[in-house]
């Protein structure tokens, strides 16, 4: 257990996913066509996020179950990001077992789709069947944003990576996906232990995600180059910067061509869909319209 003293000022999380516990109703596929939904909100998420997963896709899908995890809202989604795991594969696992039958979609926005990427590596017994990204750091974080302004002593990239990959910045959950093309070896530290470079099996530890990873049917991974805060956006998508800070896609990524963690399988096996759309600022992809028509429906239907 990591050293929380850091975020003593955040207030204590309820450990179990608020409306769930003790009260998972079990679906069977009789029951729906529509494999249920686990919902993931991002960073300091806000109540608008669980109204569109609870009330505006089952409007809009007949059928839909959607379960949005209340859990490790406001100020307590900046805790340190393996934290906040041990509390939600559970609850996660919960849902889960009540849907063997049809196995799970998972729905997950901005730092959520962080933790959905560690629940799919890091529970073994997921079954997840879709695995949707809305806008998500997939690959790390390279770029300043309001949300950094409570923790960070300047806002000059160029200098955030002592900071982000000390014991005080790594408590802190942005420090569990900044990714500096220009100190990979700090980043890889396993005695860092960023979780983004675990997830990508880069910090020398034996693999213990790819068998995870490799039960996804479907990884939809959506993102725009207007979003203006995930940097650089293709993160959503899990291309990221060399050390030259050009944008590389994830085929040319150091970890793909080796399959580190499974990406490259789950690609040649055509289970990989990009969707990039422009014009959506970093707020509004889970309460865009053309987003949801374009790129979730088809993917949940």
């Amino acid at each position: 257990m990591r050293d929380l003293s850091p975020l003593n000022k955040l207030p204590k999380v309820d450990v179990y996913a608020k409306g769930l516990k003790d009260r998972i109703p079990p679906i069977s596929n009789a029951d729906t066509k529509v494999r249920p939904i686990i919902y993931m909100h991002g960073i300091f998420g806000k109540a608008d996020e669980k109204n569109f997963a609870c009330q505006y896709i089952p409007s809009v899908v007949p059928g839909a179950v959607v379960y949005a995890l209340d859990m490790f809202n406001g100020a307590e989604s900046a805790l340190n990001l393996d934290y906040q795991l041990e509390y939600i594969m559970p609850a996660m696992q919960k849902i889960m077992d009540n849907h063997t039958d049809t196995g799970v979609t998972l729905l997950c926005y901005s730092q959520g789709g962080v933790i959905c990427r560690g629940v799919v590596q890091m529970l073994s017994t997921h079954n997840v069947h879709t695995f949707i990204t809305l806008s998500s750091p997939l690959d790390g974080q390279y770029g300043v944003t309001s949300y950094m302004s409570p923790f960070i002593p300047n806002k000059d990239r160029r200098y955030l990576w002592e900071f982000w990959y000390s014991g005080v910045g790594q408590e802190i959950s942005i420090g569990d996906y900044w990714n500096d093309p220009h100190h990979q070896e700090a980043f890889s530290d396993p005695k860092t232990d960023v979780l983004i470079a675990r997830l990508n099996n880069q910090t020398g530890h034996p693999n213990k995600y790819k068998k995870n990873f490799l039960k996804l049917e479907r990884l939809v991974m959506i993102g725009g180059p207007d979003d203006t805060v995930i940097t650089p956006w293709q993160s959503a998508q899990l291309g990221f910067y060399n050390q030259n800070e050009t944008v590389l896609p994830f085929e040319k990524q150091p970890w793909y061509s080796s399959d580190e963690f499974g990406l490259r399988t789950l690609n040649e096996a055509n289970k990989v869909v990009r969707h990039t759309v422009a014009g959506v600022n970093h707020i509004y992809w889970y309460r865009n319209q053309k987003v949801f028509d374009c790129c979730v429906l088809p993917y949940i239907s």
